[in-house]
């Protein structure tokens, strides 16, 4: 049995569900494994392990209008780094230690990987964002202050993973040896959908602000059915349904639509690749790895992005929506089994391995 601890990032959905999964499986093949959140991911991961899940300092982003700000989320992080240091100097001495780990595993959390370094304890990153910095990219030219920005912040979370595992669904070549590509993971509830296709149009807006105007907007195409999701309220104004939080409603509403609309953030397009429902993409400003992603779901047939949601975009989403889903051969599709090979591969070369072989 290996002693593990599990830190997760607690900004986005992704980190959370993907780290659930993986977490669950090191403790289904015996190991004793804590995990480590904020915001977020601490809620999400309690649900299911409880007092296994400790709460550590998190840094955190600020938004503007709905948009990513990288000034005032530096601002607000450095404004914190006292509040930071004390909390987890406290949680590194109650816990940490004691636990007297055999492996730290980041999911772009970056405490818990900079105590493994410094504590000389292997560390393995299993995250979709170091793809920014560890992967060659096609780049856009106007891009090129988010580019430099997510780079920077990339490459200053941590240093001295001995496996760089990303997960990613696109080929791209590796800058070093210790980065691998892995395939997009789904959690067991998306696993479990049998993909229809119905006649509503699937629409999630995690700003959620603008619900008038995007009525207004989306009422301009009376042909179609949008189910809107991301808004603080119920109705059907027209032909726009708008529907609460509720995750079992909106994976049903995923299973069955025709195509989706969001924005580009990794988690949704994998479920979306799972099903293979066609993707108007709208990156959040500011966020370099959502303008990357949205770049290669429309290079590679996934669907269409654009800069934001209005008449003629939603017009050649329409009208790209019957053409077949993108079978590119960069594509990489959805697959849990190979991610957790890929990690059992890593795993063999530490100096005690580590099974996650299920029996």
């Amino acid at each position: 049995m290996a002693r593990i601890i599990y830190g997760v990032a607690g900004e986005g959905f992704g980190h959370s569900s993907r780290s659930q999964l993986i977490g669950q499986r090191f403790i289904d093949c015996g190991h004793d494994v804590m995990f480590v959140g904020s915001q977020k991911s601490l809620v999400y991961l309690k649900q299911y392990f409880g007092e296994r899940v400790k709460e550590i300092f998190g840094l955190s982003l600020a938004y503007k209008d709905g948009y990513v700000d990288p000034v005032e989320t530096l601002k607000k992080n450095l404004m914190r780094l006292p509040e930071a240091n004390k909390q987890n100097d406290e949680l590194f001495k109650r816990f940490f230690k004691p636990f007297v780990p055999d492996l730290i595993v980041s999911d772009f959390e970056p405490f818990s990987a900079w105590w493994a370094f410094r504590n000389k304890v292997p560390f393995i990153s299993i995250d979709h964002e170091h793809v920014l910095t560890l992967c060659k990219l096609e780049h856009r030219g106007k891009d090129w202050f988010s580019r430099m920005t997510a780079s920077l912040v990339t490459e200053s979370y941590y240093v001295g993973a001995i496996a760089y595992i990303i997960v990613n669904f696109f080929k791209a070549s590796l800058k070093i040896d210790s980065a691998v590509l892995a395939p997009p993971v789904v959690r067991p509830a998306v696993r479990e959908l049998a993909a229809g296709k119905g006649e509503h149009i699937l629409l999630y807006s995690t700003a959620g602000k603008g619900a008038e105007r995007l009525r207004e907007m989306l009422n301009g195409f009376s042909g179609e059915r949008f189910y809107v999701y991301g808004f603080d309220e119920s109705g059907e104004y027209g032909n726009c349904i708008f529907k609460k939080r509720s995750t079992e409603g909106f994976l049903g509403d995923l299973a069955a639509c025709r195509g989706v609309i969001a924005s580009a953030g990794f988690s949704l397009i994998s479920e979306c690749l799972y099903l293979k429902k066609k993707m108007l993409l709208l990156p959040l400003a500011g966020q370099y790895e959502q303008i990357i992603n949205a770049h290669y779901a429309e290079n590679l047939g996934l669907g269409l992005s654009s800069e934001k949601l209005d008449g003629q975009s939603l017009t050649r989403f329409l009208a790209e929506i019957e053409e077949p889903f993108g079978d590119d051969e960069r594509i990489l599709w959805p697959d849990n089994d190979e991610l957790f090979r890929i990690l059992q591969n890593e795993l063999n070369k530490l100096d005690e391995p580590i099974s996650i072989e299920v029996s």
